[in-house]
């Protein structure tokens, strides 16, 4: 099954001269009626999977034959998964930031919005992030979630009924000290992510250990250890099931090696 990709490309200039690009690129780039105004000075084209070449070839293209026009690009994959965005300006690449994905999860940053406001999202952090998240979606802040009451203080939560997310905001807007334990009870599983900013970006994030995330996070320990005790007997079932798992495959191995052999007989 082939993989939807959605790339819209942003252009941003006088009205007459966007109207003209819209005369020139209709059926060239896009259909016609996947062109829409915005405003009288912004043009959007939407081009449904994929343009037959990459999208910062098909950008610097683009830019090249338009570098009277700002140009902001934006393509994903199927449900916005690892999105990526780049800007043109005066025909010369500003930012290419690639939104890599850490964790993702349902957890309001504006209701008024699909993307990026129906969830929270966390990326690998690099230069251009906060400036392409800024741009192309300026709802996406994390900020806002310390209105929500949370388990202890300082501490917000939401699940998805499988994982659970436990977020520390960083303590100002621009500060890149927040903190994220993803809590899995019935597997027994949890990751820390250390150094969250208000756009999601991380500085790094590592599987640990129910005791290793209680120790990081004492005043989650109390939480943390309710909802253990409370998934106990689905993790236990989960273990055995793994193991009957794994008998059975170690077993149908075995068929196939004796098959092979006696082939080979």
């Amino acid at each position: 099954m082939a993989t939807h990709v959605t790339t819209v490309f942003t252009l941003t200039g006088p009205q007459d001269r966007l109207r003209q690009i819209a005369e020139e690129r209709a059926h060239r780039t896009c259909a016609p009626d996947q062109m829409a105004w915005e405003d009288d000075t912004t043009l959007v084209m939407t081009l449904e999977s994929g343009i037959g070449t990459s999208f910062l070839d098909h950008g610097y293209g683009l830019s090249d034959e338009y570098p009277d026009v700002s140009i902001r690009g934006m393509e994903y994959f199927d449900c916005f998964d690892d999105p990526g965005f780049a800007k043109w300006q005066d025909g010369q690449l500003v930012y290419e930031a690639d939104l890599i994905t850490v964790f993702g999860i349902l957890f309001p940053t504006d209701a008024s919005k699909n993307w990026p406001g129906c969830s929270a999202s966390f990326w690998h952090r690099s230069p251009p992030l906060a400036t392409a998240i800024a741009e192309n979606c300026p709802h996406f802040d994390l900020m806002p979630l310390r209105q929500l009451a949370g388990p202890v203080p300082g501490w917000v939560e939401t699940t998805d009924g499988f994982a659970t997310l436990f977020l520390r905001l960083p303590s100002a807007p621009d500060a890149q000290d927040g903190l994220g334990v993803i809590f899995y009870p019935e597997i027994g599983r949890s990751t820390l992510i250390r150094g969250i900013d208000r756009f999601g970006g991380v500085a790094r994030f590592r599987r640990q250990s129910y005791g290793q995330i209680s120790a990081a996070c004492p005043e989650l320990q109390a939480v943390l250890r309710d909802r253990w005790k409370v998934s106990e007997k689905k993790r236990r079932k989960a273990r055995q099931e793994r193991r009957v798992l794994r008998r059975k495959m170690k077993k149908a191995d075995w068929g196939r090696r004796v098959s092979v052999r006696e082939l080979h007989d």
